[in-house]
């Protein structure tokens, strides 16, 4: 059952373990929680605000795209909210998504408009549409599949599906897991970006967006993309 409170602060507290080491580097923990039940988006950054706003069914709230908007070139998405002043490393982020179109986007170590990994989470196989269903990287350069060809649909239907993305970045490993998943949906091991912003929206569609949350203790690192080809791991 949904909680009724949200909880839109960001709770970054200093690691004893990193407090001891006065000479080595701060470690740092987030939390973050946001149902939208407030009816406040500050904890948000968004490409274009008026494309976005917060509905209701019954006593339930969630973030609703209004629109879409064109791709960027080269060939990317660019409509997608990212969560303000939150740069993290190694994370586990889940949220509830609804398409309204054919698919929906998680955005995550996000360094800027042209360097960024996302999961396309689709209705149909990659096999049938190559840029859908999967794990992408932008690079510089149009977005180009890592991950997951042969992988069953995310988003087989237009009912509320719940989406964990879980990246490690010393491992490199990057796992997306759909409802009762047990085994990663899609799964890659990529060291491209180490860190970056989490953001939620579509390619070219619109949806809807609910219970997000993230956790990381790599939070407040700072983007040191290593900008190298990306490795066409299935």
């Amino acid at each position: 059952m949904k909680r009724t409170s949200a909880v839109l602060a960001m709770v970054i507290v200093a690691s004893a373990l990193a407090l001891a080491a006065a000479a080595g580097p701060v470690l740092r923990s987030l939390q973050f929680h946001d149902d939208f039940e407030s009816g406040a988006l500050s904890a948000w950054q968004f490409p274009y605000p008026e494309d976005w706003t917060i509905l209701a069914e019954g006593a339930n709230h969630y973030l609703h795209m209004l629109r879409n908007r064109e791709p960027g070139v080269p060939r990317r998405p660019l409509q997608y909210a990212r969560l303000s002043r939150a740069k993290v490393g190694s994370f586990d982020f889940q949220a509830r998504v609804r398409r309204e179109g054919t698919s929906m986007i998680v955005v995550f170590n996000y360094v800027d408009t042209l360097h960024f990994y996302y999961a396309h989470l689709s209705s149909d196989y990659g096999t049938k549409q190559p840029v859908h269903n999967g794990l992408f990287i932008v690079n510089g350069e149009p977005r180009q599949r890592i991950a997951g060809t042969e992988a069953e649909p995310a988003l087989p239907d237009r009912a509320w599906h719940t989406v964990r993305v879980r990246r490690d970045v010393p491992s490199g490993k990057i796992e997306v897991f759909m409802d009762s998943d047990r085994e990663p949906r899609f799964q890659v091991v990529d060291h491209t970006f180490n860190c970056g912003e989490v953001g939620i929206g579509s390619f070219d569609e619109t949806g809807d967006f609910d219970d997000i949350q993230l956790q990381s203790s790599d939070a407040g690192c700072e983007p040191g993309a290593i900008l190298r080809p990306a490795a066409a791991t299935q």
